[in-house]
């Protein structure tokens, strides 16, 4: 075996990968992605430190990273649930790859707001106008209209 490869190298042919070396890079090349929740910084950008325990006073990141994505447009889509199984929020938008040597980061947020009249009451119970927000959130991401993944995360007061 050492002596045909030796001969490929001085002809300059290059010989067929093996099965488990195109199975390789086949894995490579595959379209892939990490899924997290997080804080953001000062500036509004989400941080890197993943997270699935926030309080109800959090400004909450999901942030999807991109690798080897098809080149050219797609659209992105967040859906957030409450603790109750209903749709609280949704985030859309479009976004270009163009190249594969960079992977992409996607992100979207969500903020959770008392009812009105409930501030009076805070300074009482700190989680008033939020109970509802209380409990496991859920998350699916979509692109292109194809579930990417979906995760879950905790929100407490």
């Amino acid at each position: 075996m050492q002596m045909l490869a030796f001969l490929f190298l001085i002809l300059g042919v290059t010989p067929a990968p093996t099965f488990a070396e195109q199975t390789s890079n086949e894995q490579a090349n595959k379209a892939s992605h990490t899924l997290h929740f997080s804080l953001g910084d000062k500036h509004g950008f989400p941080l890197n430190d993943a997270k699935s325990e926030f309080d109800c006073s959090d400004k909450i990141y999901t942030t999807i990273e991109l690798s080897n994505y098809p080149l050219g447009k797609h659209h992105f889509s967040i859906v957030w649930t409450d603790p109750a199984g209903d749709d609280r929020e949704r985030t859309e938008y479009d976004f270009q790859v163009r190249n594969h040597d960079q992977p992409m980061r996607l992100w979207s947020w969500l903020s959770l707001r008392r009812s009105t009249g409930s501030g009076m009451l805070q300074w009482l119970n700190p989680a008033a106008g939020l109970e509802e927000f209380i409990g496991p959130w859920s998350v699916e991401v979509r692109i292109d209209n194809k579930k990417i993944d979906s995760q879950s995360f905790e929100v407490s007061c």
